[in-house]
């Protein structure tokens, strides 16, 4: 019996099997510039939903119609060959998981954070461990991954030691720091501030036309739009076996596949959606009275320091 999520480990850090140590250190060390945007979280706290609405924005409103369009514009970082990035039009835009200590933070590039409540990043992270086979985990339960969570032995390290490095930099003129809960309550208002962020012109072409482009925003970065779309990207890209074509183009699809393939004869047969609920609350839901419980001595234990809990003052 499984205890958690199969792992590597790349400099010090707990990472999916299909990762590639020479484009995960490529990563750290990548020197990013004046245009150049990248959506920051904590694995499952809002990236795909924010790096949906900053693409959108830097589009004019433009969706994706296809899984090349969709993720060679908005690049994992870790996960994508140097040789790809240097040739993206720009803006360019990025998402990432990197902590801010393996991060080459540039005073010339715009972060976007998003910080979510650890409960409802728990759950969530449970059930995307349980969508990728990468992780040979389909068939775990939420106990499980509840433990090596709060042990901070899953992707990118622990919760708080990687949101409390990024909450130091909030006031800074070139991070916008925002929780997903406060997107959730004000979409429109999310929007706005985004493009305020990006630049005054984006904000004006948000608001120009009564408001044509912002509403294609708002309705392209909506829940039950990214789940008849974007799902099918993720399942057209990962969870399914790659054409020899693409594994050559990309030593990362290379590896994912082959992982990919390992698990499959292993048995493990994905789970669920890339993109599920995208509640609010579900962690006080789903975790136990004891594992809430022990979630909050956690809490205590890694903020006593801090003032973060305050970003969810109105919902503990």
């Amino acid at each position: 019996m499984h205890k958690g999520p199969r792992y590597t480990e790349i400099e010090g850090l707990r990472l999916n099997q299909s990762f590639v140590p020479e484009i995960y250190r490529d990563a750290m060390n990548f020197k990013s510039g004046k245009d150049d945007v990248f959506v920051v979280t904590y694995p499952k706290c809002g990236t795909t939903w924010m790096t949906q609405i900053v693409a959108l924005i830097l589009r004019k409103g433009k969706p994706f119609t296809s899984k090349e369009d969709y993720f060679s514009f908005i690049p994992f970082l870790e996960t994508t060959p140097m040789n790809q990035i240097v040739t993206m039009d720009k803006p360019r835009l990025f998402k990432t998981h990197l902590p801010l200590h393996q991060m080459n933070f540039s005073k010339k590039s715009k972060y976007i954070y998003v910080a979510r409540h650890p409960s409802d990043c728990i759950v969530s992270f449970y059930h995307h461990c349980r969508f990728f086979p990468t992780y040979f985990f389909t068939d775990g339960t939420l106990e499980e991954f509840f433990e090596v969570f709060i042990k901070g032995e899953v992707d990118y390290g622990d919760y708080f030691d990687h949101l409390l490095a990024w909450y130091r930099l909030r006031n800074k003129s070139n991070v916008l720091f925002l929780s997903y809960e406060s997107m959730k309550s004000d979409p429109r208002g999310t929007c706005l501030k985004v493009a305020g962020f990006l630049g005054k012109d984006f904000y004006k072409i948000l608001l120009d036309k009564d408001e044509a482009i912002l509403k294609k925003v708002l309705k392209c970065s909506s829940l039950d739009y990214m789940k008849s779309t974007i799902n099918d990207f993720w399942n057209q890209q990962f969870i399914s076996f790659l054409s020899t074509d693409m594994q050559k183009a990309s030593l990362s699809l290379k590896k994912v596949t082959e992982v990919f393939k390992e698990a499959v004869l292993n048995g493990e047969r994905s789970q669920g959606s890339f993109i599920r609920e995208g509640r609010v609350g579900e962690g006080k839901v789903k975790l136990s009275k004891e594992q809430q419980e022990r979630l909050k001595i956690y809490i205590h234990q890694k903020t006593t320091n801090s003032d973060i809990m305050n970003l969810w003052e109105n919902i503990d």
